[in-house]
């Protein structure tokens, strides 16, 4: 990854658009993201800690610092009912 992220906000990822397709293509990097995400949750609903989700659209890499509440159904679920695909995610890490 050259591109360094762009900081944006819980609710400014919420108007983003996701193309579809996995943004890693090693299955060993996806099975590390997919432990990452099935931990920052459990942190997230029990100690409601916050973590880095760094993430891809189209045109650019982005990181949202906040706290992951449900992994379910190809997406991970930010507060609000914000979505972001577990495919579009390059990868997660506490702060």
């Amino acid at each position: 990854m050259t591109e360094q992220p762009i900081d944006i906000s819980r609710l400014e990822t919420a108007r983003l658009e996701f193309p579809a397709g996995d943004v890693l293509s090693r299955k060993v990097e996806r099975k590390k993201r997919s432990k990452r995400i099935h931990s920052a949750t459990y942190v997230g609903n029990i100690r409601h800690e916050k973590v880095d989700i760094v993430f891809q659209t189209e045109e650019h890499i982005f990181k949202v610092q906040t706290t992951i509440w449900l992994h379910y159904g190809g997406c991970i679920y930010l507060k609000g009912d914000i979505t972001i695909p577990v495919e579009r995610v390059i990868s997660v890490d506490w702060l």
